[in-house]
């Protein structure tokens, strides 16, 4: 009778520490993978940011663009006016009906030269700007691997070291850590990716590795942030930012005709 009651009540104590467990690896495992999708979020604001950051640096030259587009249209449309309806009082030397001509002509080349450059620079810049936005600065998608490796069965919870599955309240389990039920191959091979916190290498390979990612959850199965190496994430002066230093090298294909634009127009 006496054993029959023990049985019955390391039974029920058993069954209690396991649903403790258990609603315990849910919950954070919910908790884990609503962080996923927020980090998600944040990293696709701020590629946002990169864009609009192209665009502004880009657009900058083409509204410098349409502005020496706009003056020099103007001077243009005066020289024309000059040439064809602008008279000169009568018995006015030869020397200065010549250099009057003269320079009318090389103000209206000048200036025909910076439309010419303006309007080109806007291209250059325009498809610049294209071509960053589409093949380079681009939002961080996810793949079905990484929204797959957000996802958490239940039953990955049956393959927990017993020593996680069966752990006390208020104390801490020093088992050895589980072999990674979840790894996806991004973790495998070395690469960050958005879900690589989904799984964590074995003790053995843990130990033998000193710069193994650093687990921070009771289930060691979430890695540190610093070990997830997210570039969108990561804190760096702007100035030294990939997008910026894109933008920069692409604004060497324009920016000499932006300078010979604005000399030209100065010229006419």
């Amino acid at each position: 009778m006496v054993l029959a009651e023990v049985l019955a009540g390391s039974a029920a104590g058993t069954h209690a520490i396991w649903d403790y467990n258990r609603e315990n690896f849910l919950y954070d495992r919910e908790m884990r993978q609503e962080t996923e999708l927020k980090i998600l979020e944040w990293r696709a604001e701020q590629s946002e940011l990169w864009r609009d950051d192209i665009r502004d640096l880009i657009g900058l030259t083409e509204k410098k663009m349409d502005s020496y587009l706009l003056v020099s249209t103007l001077q243009l449309g005066m020289c024309l006016v000059f040439v064809t309806e602008g008279r000169l009082q009568p018995q006015t030397p030869p020397w200065l009906i010549h250099f009057y001509m003269l320079t009318l002509s090389a103000a209206f080349m000048y200036l025909l030269m910076s439309v010419w450059l303006a309007v080109h620079a806007s291209i250059v810049a325009q498809c610049s700007a294209v071509r960053l936005l589409t093949q380079f600065v681009r939002l961080p998608i996810p793949s079905w691997a990484d929204l797959h490796n957000m996802r958490t069965f239940a039953s990955s919870f049956e393959k927990l070291d017993t020593g996680y599955m069966m752990r006390l309240p208020f104390t801490r389990n020093r088992a050895s850590a589980p072999a990674n039920t979840q790894s996806s191959p991004a973790l495998d091979a070395g690469t960050p990716g958005p879900a690589t916190a989904a799984g964590a290498a074995s003790s053995s390979s843990t130990s033998a590795q000193p710069d193994a990612p650093r687990p921070i959850d009771p289930w060691s199965l979430e890695h540190h942030g610093d070990d997830r190496h997210l570039y969108e994430l990561d804190h760096m002066p702007a100035s030294k930012r990939r997008h910026v230093c894109l933008a920069r090298r692409a604004s060497k294909q324009f920016q000499s005709y932006d300078a010979f634009a604005r000399v030209s127009m100065a010229f006419g």
